[in-house]
């Protein structure tokens, strides 16, 4: 057989009509039947299961980042106190400037020629 005979013999078989009954399509004989309804009652079963997996995946995450910030906030809240009791004085005195006092104000002035 020849490369035109095949294209002929290929030709035939996709111009050949179809083994049908000859009736029209009605509701029973397009319709999937019983293994349609299980494809589908399987394929929605799995969109459940995986909506609510990625749902408690999602709550799992957002359950994370704010134990995360919780965690920081503790940790500045941590480092201010000890900034602040850094700062702040404790058991050392407290260095307090010398104050300026006016004329009249706390001691007499000194008084000059006095030996």
């Amino acid at each position: 057989m020849t490369g035109a005979g095949a294209v002929r013999a290929l030709g035939a078989l996709v111009t050949a009509p179809s083994p049908s009954d000859g009736s029209e399509f009605n509701s029973v004989t397009v319709s999937p039947g019983l293994p349609g309804f299980f494809a589908m009652f399987v394929l929605a079963v799995l969109v459940v299961l995986l909506a609510v997996d990625m749902t408690r995946r999602t709550r799992r995450v957002q359950a994370r980042a704010r134990v995360e910030e919780r965690k920081d906030a503790e940790r500045d809240a941590a480092q201010e106190r000890e900034h602040a009791e850094e700062d702040a004085p404790g058991d050392e005195p407290e260095e307090r400037p010398e104050a300026d006092h006016g004329p009249g104000e706390g001691d007499a002035p000194p008084q000059e020629g006095r030996d």
